[in-house]
């Protein structure tokens, strides 16, 4: 993403991370604890080959707060099998929530003190400046092919083709819709872009609103953005060359296409009644209480097939479909993203033992099949393996999209900046989506947000 060439101090000052792209908590509704070292006989073995290991104390530092329940329990629960199984490491956990955690954060890299192993963002707005000052350890990416990450989900921690940590998680934005609408009105759920605006037509044309999201909040708008562009391009990454300044949104055909298929489907009412002034809780309603037919959101909503606050006509109908495709873009083309993971300090004193958590961390059968299983959210690895049985049919169809996916957008392109950028982004595209500027004045727009990180 665009190189932000300015001093660290200044950098860490505006530090931030979008709560949208630190989610997967408690995202797939499964019931479960994390499981915890019980067996006697490996302890023992363990202990006995540690004995005579020299001592190692690595300093852990997270932002998963909750040490007893959802994705901050695993955590623990594998550091503590590590600990068991490797007795001559001692792994000491700092673990505050996300604002005191970036507020710390900020005085360790101040004073090049960062402990060991660090929760990362693959951000460029926080690992960027972390890189570029040389604090983070490069990692050695072929010592963790085993893991079995998704394409695209280290992208976001790599810089130069070097890989400076690993992904914890993934969101992606999906469209889920209410089958008994759809089947009550003879209508087919689209498959390609064309037949998503036709299918619009027909369910305002029935008084039924079409598509819901939370517009007033802004951050799902340029995420959905990038789906309609990369279906005219083929290619997630032809936005990230724009914010690196090898391109620009206006005068180019492809993302011209795309804002006029978003202003298509505005000015046919694709969007639902007051679109643009529903937040989260109000879109979600919409959806739930069968008042729209479609709802643009995260993975982490598959909750909505188990909740019990919409009527069970709702949750036993509910499902979930990629973007639809069109004659460049797939639906296995997935505006996917990854959050929180794991660097190495560059000044670890044990930086050997550091990667060789990691490597533990990562196997797919600590990580990748607890997080599943306790239903702490997706991983950032593939996990088909150890689905449960138990899964709703909505949890499927969200497994499906994530297993076939083959490639990924990464970071949201609001999230690749300052905050006066993001806020430029998401301001553009509310105008865009609420059919306040035209396609043109829009692709004008972003190049001005472009302009600020120069």
């Amino acid at each position: 993403m665009k190189k932000i060439w300015i001093t660290l101090v200044a950098v860490l000052m505006v530090f931030t991370v979008a709560a949208c792209s630190s989610g997967n908590n408690g995202a797939n509704g499964n019931k479960g604890t994390a499981p915890s070292p019980d067996n006697e006989v490996k302890e023992t073995a363990a202990a006995n080959e540690g004995k005579d290991a020299e001592p190692v104390t690595l300093k852990f530092f997270t932002a998963l707060a909750d040490r007893s329940n959802g994705a901050g329990k695993i955590e623990q629960a594998i550091i503590d099998s590590y600990m068991a199984e490797n007795p001559n490491v001692k792994i000491e956990v700092e673990a505050l929530q996300d604002e005191p955690y970036k507020a710390k954060i900020k005085v360790y890299a101040s004073t090049d003190a960062l402990p060991d192993i660090i929760q990362a963002w693959g951000q460029t707005s926080f690992i960027k400046p972390l890189i570029d000052n040389n604090m983070l350890l490069e990692l050695n990416e072929s010592e963790f092919e085993s893991s079995n990450f998704v394409p695209g989900a280290k992208d976001g921690f790599s810089q130069d083709g070097k890989l400076y940590g690993l992904p914890r998680g993934t969101d992606f934005l999906v469209i889920y819709y209410n089958k008994k609408l759809f089947d009550d009105n003879g209508l087919t759920v689209p498959t390609t872009t064309a037949e998503l605006l036709e299918v619009s037509k027909q369910l305002r044309a029935k008084g039924i609103n079409p598509m819901a999201t939370n517009a007033m909040e802004g951050w799902s708008l340029p995420i959905w953005f990038e789906y309609a562009a990369q279906r005219h391009t083929g290619d997630f990454n032809k936005m990230d060359a724009v914010l690196k300044g090898e391109g620009k949104f206006s005068g180019d055909a492809d993302f011209l296409a795309a804002a006029q298929d978003i202003t298509a489907l505005a000015d046919n009412k694709g969007l639902a009644d007051g679109f643009m002034t529903a937040d989260y809780g109000t879109s979600r309603n919409l959806f739930g209480q069968g008042q729209a037919a479609m709802y643009v959101m995260g993975n982490w909503e598959a909750g909505l097939a188990t909740d019990e606050n919409f009527p069970e006509e709702f949750r036993n109908n509910v499902g979930a479909i990629s973007y639809p495709a069109s004659d460049k873009g797939k639906a296995t083309d997935v505006a996917a993203w990854y959050g929180g993971g794991y660097s190495v300090s560059k000044n670890s004193k044990h930086p050997e033992e550091a990667v060789a958590f990691l490597k533990y961390f990562f196997a797919p059968e600590n990580w990748a099949k607890q997080v599943w299983e306790t239903g702490s959210g997706t991983p950032a690895q593939k996990f088909d393996q150890f689905l449960t049985g138990n899964e709703t049919a909505l949890q499927k169809q969200l497994v499906d999209i994530f297993s076939a996916m083959t490639s990924s957008s990464g970071t949201p392109v609001h999230d690749n900046g300052t905050d006066e950028f993001k806020t430029k982004v998401m301001e553009a595209h509310q105008k865009l989506f609420g059919k306040q500027i035209t396609p043109e004045q829009f692709l004008t727009e972003m190049d001005a947000a472009v302009a600020v990180l120069k």
